[in-house]
């Protein structure tokens, strides 16, 4: 016992020392696995979600096979019996991963920007909400609120089996799962779950003002939501962002519509002590000149497409990189091969400190990686990502 609780501390200390862009004992390794210890496990969405047991030695057999200091989740990320229990939403899980189903998230109307920017919780509450799951457009109100009760005692189940799993990683396993709190950013609750990505395309282009409003006015309940899952800030935790959409946005579009409310909720944590993992999807090359304004030293930055040697270059003395490890050279290329773009990652990354070795997009399906490339480069790393040999 007294070895795992060293070890866990080990893990966080050295995590935090390459978030605060100093140079750990190691290049830390973080495991962003997801479904994909499903199918490593051998079993599948629906046994996992149905069966806590199931997910527990699907996900603790993918996470401890291989040399992770930390992972993204302790298991299945999205509480689908929740929303089973609503009437359904806008996931797909058909091809046993969880994805937004395309076109199903259109459900503000355009002309009702106005009564979500005056006061956004009323206006989900009263409108979005009823208007989007089916057990809120049938029979008497007696039943609709037996119903939601019954979806709220659901999730809050599903909220306390995290914990226990959070726990049992770090009792069992001495293994960091820092994700705390996993907020969507303003402008990205606008796309994801009110207008979709044809109509918030559309929106920014014919009524920008109406959707950075709207960004702003939703930077309170995103803030509200946060504490009330992270209250105050702790050295294994990690506020979790997740950003959807600027990746497609033109620079003077980011900066009108999305940065605004983007860097008021950043810097309102940064400056309470939080730290934070963000998840820059896709490419981000053509918006460094704003994330170098960004707060410093908190924030793991986890880098899609990017070539991440321009990363470091541009914004290394703001955040730590993470990232680098392609998922298609894990499953199609050879243990050589992978052996290799490791070894380049840390000669290149590594100097200096602030940069934690892991994919470059979350392990979702088989075809994500193959278990003997991974568990090759995580074995390297641990060995060759020494610092001061």
């Amino acid at each position: 016992m007294q070895d795992l609780e060293k070890r866990y501390k080990e893990r966080v200390q050295r995590m935090n020392a390459a978030v605060e862009l100093k140079e750990p004992d190691r290049v830390p390794l973080y495991g962003l696995v997801d479904n994909w210890a499903l199918s490593y496990y051998g079993t599948n969405l629906e046994e996992a979600k149905n069966d806590v047991k199931i997910e527990y030695a699907a996900y603790s057999k993918a996470l401890t096979d291989f040399n992770f200091d930390a992972a993204l989740s302790p298991g299945i990320t999205y509480p689908l019996k929740f929303i089973e229990s609503l009437g359904g939403g806008i996931y797909d899980t058909d091809k046993e991963t969880i994805q937004v189903a395309t076109s199903q998230s259109e459900i503000m109307h355009v002309d009702e920007y106005d009564q979500l920017i005056e006061d956004p919780m009323k206006f989900v509450l009263n409108t979005i909400i009823p208007r989007k799951h089916k057990i809120f457009q049938e029979g008497s109100l007696e039943e609709k609120f037996g119903k939601f009760a019954n979806a709220i005692a659901i999730n809050g189940a599903w909220g306390q089996d995290r914990g226990m799993l959070v726990e049992r990683y770090k009792k069992e396993h001495g293994l960091m799962i820092p994700t705390v709190a996993a907020p969507f950013m303003p402008t990205d609750l606008i796309l994801d779950f009110l207008r979709d990505f044809r109509g918030t395309m559309l929106d920014i282009k014919r009524c920008p003002d109406k959707v950075a409003a709207a960004s702003m006015a939703l930077v309170k309940p995103s803030i509200t939501y946060t504490l009330a899952m992270c209250p105050q800030p702790q050295d294994d935790k990690y506020l979790a962002l997740f950003l959807h959409l600027p990746q497609f946005l033109r620079p003077k579009d980011f900066e009108k519509v999305y940065w605004p409310s983007f860097k008021a909720f950043v810097d309102f944590f940064a400056d309470r002590g939080y730290k934070m993992i963000i998840y820059f999807e896709k490419n981000w090359e053509h918006l460094y000149e704003y994330l170098q304004e960004l707060p410093k030293g908190c924030i793991m930055g986890l880098f899609e497409d990017d070539d991440l040697r321009k990363t470091k270059k541009a914004l290394g003395d703001v955040m730590c990189i993470a990232g680098g490890m392609d998922n298609n050279s894990l499953y199609y290329g050879t243990k050589e091969q992978c052996l290799d773009k490791a070894k380049k990652l840390i000669d290149d990354l590594a100097p200096g400190g602030g940069y934690i070795f892991t994919t470059t997009k979350v392990l979702l399906t088989p075809q994500d990686a193959k278990p003997e490339n991974l568990k090759a480069v995580t074995d390297f790393v641990l060995d060759y990502g020494v610092y001061n040999k």
